[in-house]
């Protein structure tokens, strides 16, 4: 069983997550570029995979990325492939995909993975991610 709240600091080269069983929220704020990125991202999927077993009615993830490299986009995919096939079982799904103005190329990334999946994905310009 997953803890109830997963919290993961941000560093220069990682995202702060935060996974809410409770309420069904998962965020991830800052850049992904970790050293070991199958290390920090196995504790993401050891929680969803949990939480996915019996999601929410709604889950929304909320995420604030200004940088990711090849290693986090290809995770970040298989997080979105587990939250579809939940999306595909009836329970919704909800994206918001923060990009800081001028930023063409992370709003452009959360375009295509808006294009991969059947999720309900909100791709969103804001003046400061945080």
């Amino acid at each position: 069983m997953a803890t109830r709240l997963l919290h993961i600091d941000r560093t220069e080269t990682s995202p702060q997550v935060d996974l809410d069983l409770e309420h069904g929220r998962l965020e991830f704020i800052g850049r992904s570029l970790p050293a070991n990125s199958e290390q920090f991202y196995s504790r993401v999927y050891l929680w969803l995979d949990d939480y996915l077993r019996a999601p929410l009615p709604e889950t929304v993830v909320n995420m604030r990325l200004d940088y990711l490299d090849t290693s986090s986009s290809k995770h970040l995919y298989n997080i979105f492939e587990r939250l579809n096939a939940v999306s595909e079982r009836g329970q919704k799904v909800s994206v918001n995909w923060h990009y800081e103005t001028g930023d063409e190329e992370m709003a452009e990334t959360g375009e295509d993975y808006r294009d991969f999946f059947k999720l309900d994905f909100r791709i969103i310009e804001v003046a400061e991610l945080f």
